[in-house]
């Protein structure tokens, strides 16, 4: 959601992922982080499941749970925790053309023990090409807005913020090239003390499925 956790170094990340009957799903994503905490902070693991349902024949639902966890953390006693549960709901509707997503999420203790948090988010994507270059699996365009609400933003160390991304995906054969703009309405006074996490910059991402 904009804030970089690797202090803006690269991140190699993998998961897996179960697709049951019904539209029930299953799985588990690992990234290497680096918050430069007292607990040493270095590996998070995601554990989730949901449902995705067809509504109608053009927009699907999904609800889903995650558990962010941080397995390698050392904390200091008396130090607040970073991982915590979220609950999300999302909507993709296609539009003919172009894919539009809204997304709701709430946690009811968020990153480091900082109380209720809720995300709101939209997305749009967009089909350019059905090939480009060497990319057989077409060009396409997206970008993504968000709000960010927590409930007690001093132990989190930022306030309420809004988060954006803008940029291009292209695949081929098993691999997805993805280049955007990631970027925050903070300034570096706003991001936990005074820090560059929260700025701007180009996330280049290469994907294999």
């Amino acid at each position: 959601r904009g804030q970089s956790q690797t202090q803006g170094d690269p991140a190699l990340q993998g998961g897996i992922d179960y697709a049951g009957p019904e539209g029930i799903f299953a799985g588990v994503w690992a990234s290497n982080v680096d918050f430069n905490d007292a607990a040493e902070t270095y590996l998070e693991v995601d554990l989730y499941a949901g449902i995705t349902k067809p509504l109608t024949d053009k927009t699907t639902g999904t609800l889903k749970v995650v558990y962010y966890w941080y397995p390698m953390a050392d904390y200091p006693t008396g130090a607040n925790e970073n991982d915590y549960l979220e609950v999300i709901g999302s909507l993709a509707h296609d539009f003919g053309g172009a894919t539009g997503t809204l997304e709701v999420a709430w946690s009811p203790d968020y990153f480091l023990e900082s109380g209720s948090a809720v995300e709101l988010a939209g997305g749009l994507a967009v089909p350019l090409a059905g090939e480009f270059w060497f990319f057989d699996g077409g060009l396409t365009a997206s970008g993504r807005v968000g709000y960010q609400w927590i409930d007690d933003n001093a132990t989190f160390g930022t306030p309420d913020y809004v988060f954006y991304d803008i940029g291009l995906s292209a695949k081929v054969g098993v691999a997805t090239l993805d280049v955007r703009w990631v970027d925050t309405d903070l300034s570096e006074a706003e991001c936990f003390g005074g820090s560059n996490l929260c700025e701007g910059g180009v996330v280049a991402t290469l994907t294999f499925l």
